[in-house]
């Protein structure tokens, strides 16, 4: 009888990894659908050094407004106004002792009037006007911050993370700083620990047999996504030019189509920063191509575009528009093991969207969505239990989606990367399945809310639709082995 494997069996195969400096050794686990708080996040003073090279690192001026996530006793809001010329800089804190004491070493510095701490759970706390947040929290809070970062912050907001990352969201930069070991220093072992396309990873971040500071800066993305139009003027008249972009976080890829006296197609590749948007088509049978540099507002892209026909190359100021997009509706398509189909159900609201992942009769919120104007991101992570557990079973891992509205359609690319891809490839243990990446299309459908098997909201569990497991299968272990964040 085929048997489901938790990741308590698994250790034994490949071990479970802590490191811990004199500080101690500590374990923390948010409750799923919870914000972590103070509780889960200790608290580590960022060493001044770090929270000078982080700064100047987001090239703080005096036009910036400085935000500090987890803000401690001040050092870097104190550092932004004092030594970089901030307009302003807040820091956010829950703890209320180190607010008072934020607060005296702002008056002992003299900028007590340039800066504020705001008491308060930095996951509920408004910070859209930042133009740079600094962060020193931990692997998990960060991902759990992207969503929120995406939806309230500008394009070219500058955000930067001692030590770490922020899972399949490469940064725009890195700073290495040669360092000892002070603080403490964690390995989150998992069955995808360092796999570099789901949130989980965590390859880019500071491990035990490192000895240098790293210091991430990512800038957030305008919303690219979409089906834009525009003419190409030319000597035989114009040319109608339609580009379709699929974002990913801060990745771009799209394809082109120009009808003119020829109608020629190709593939593009893109570049963004903030709004500033790069891409470069394909050459066309050596003899056509396109070259854009330009910016991105809401649905209007603005720039220079040079073109290349039969070896001759012009350039001529350029504007395309996107094509209006619905993203809310249910969502159908076959899941990724093709057994049952599935539903993604998405949503307005006044603050932006929610995303609700349907599986038979369960309905599991997706936290981890992003609007990417014309298309949408998500990522869910099929198979863990109430109790941070993690099923070890074909049809439960880590779900990516990306698409763009097309002819009515959800049109993009879907990836499943199954739980057993474990940690530690080439070790001589079980060889990782294989992902599953795949041309996804998915139609909208009426909305069918039905009965819930079980409050996911509430506990944080969830499974595919299919048989549950029995009692014998034992019991689970937490997704990471140990989880050591410094604030």
């Amino acid at each position: 009888m085929k048997r489901t494997r938790t990741l308590k069996e698994l250790s034994a195969v490949f071990g479970a990894v802590a490191i811990a400096t004199s500080l101690g050794a500590w374990t923390c686990y948010a409750q799923p659908g919870t914000s972590p708080g103070r509780s889960t996040i200790p608290y580590v003073a960022t060493h001044s050094d770090a929270a000078q090279d982080m700064l100047w690192m987001a090239n703080v001026d005096k036009e910036d407004v400085v935000y500090d996530l987890g803000s401690g006793d001040g050092r870097i809001v104190i550092a932004a106004t004092r030594d970089f010329s901030a307009r302003r800089a807040v820091g956010i804190e829950i703890d209320p002792k180190l607010i008072l004491e934020s607060r005296r070493n702002a008056e002992d510095a003299g900028i007590a009037e340039r800066v504020e701490f705001l008491p308060g759970d930095l996951f509920k706390q408004d910070f859209r006007q930042a133009t740079v947040v600094t962060l020193f929290l931990g692997h998990d809070p960060n991902i759990k911050l992207r969503p929120k970062m995406f939806s309230s912050l500008k394009p070219g907001t500058r955000i930067v993370s001692h030590q770490f990352g922020m899972g399949e969201w490469g940064p725009d930069k890195t700073l290495r700083v040669r360092t000892p070991v002070l603080g403490m220093i964690g390995i989150p072992v998992g069955p995808f620990t360092f796999n570099p396309h789901v949130p989980d990873y965590v390859g880019n971040e500071r491990h035990f047999d490192s000895n240098d500071d790293r210091i991430h800066c990512w800038l957030i993305p305008a919303r690219v996504s979409g089906i834009w139009r525009g003419k190409i003027k030319s000597p035989d008249g114009s040319m109608d030019c339609r580009i379709i972009l699929h974002q990913r976080l801060s990745k771009v890829t799209g394809t082109f189509e120009v009808n003119g006296t020829t109608d020629l197609t190709g593939n593009v590749e893109a570049e963004l920063w903030g709004d500033h948007l790069r891409f470069a088509s394909t050459p066309y049978a050596g003899r056509f191509q396109l070259r854009f540099d330009g910016h991105v507002h809401e649905n209007t892209m603005r720039g220079t575009l040079a073109v290349t026909e039969q070896g001759k190359t012009r350039e001529l100021q350029w504007q395309a528009q996107r094509e209006p997009a619905d993203l809310t509706g249910a969502w159908e398509w076959s899941y990724a093991t093709g057994e049952r189909m599935v539903t993604l159900r998405v949503e307005r609201r006044d603050d932006g969207f929610i995303a609700t992942y349907l599986d038979g009769r369960q309905s599991i919120p997706v936290t981890d969505f992003y609007d990417h104007g014309g298309g949408l991101y998500f990522t869910r992570l099929i198979g863990p239990d109430r109790h941070g557990g993690l099923r070890i079973a074909k049809d439960a891992g880590w779900l990516l989606g990306e698409g763009i509205v097309e002819d009515g359609q959800l049109k993009g690319q879907m990836e499943f990367y199954p739980s057993g891809s474990m940690a530690f490839e080439g070790t001589g243990g079980m060889k990782p399945p294989k992902p599953i990446v795949r041309d996804w299309t998915a139609r909208r459908v009426e909305s069918s809310r039905g009965p819930i098997i079980e409050e996911v909201q509430q506990d944080g569990a969830d499974q595919p639709a299919t048989a549950p497991e029995s009692k014998a299968e034992g019991e689970k272990k937490p997704k990471h082995e140990s989880e050591v964040r410094p604030q």
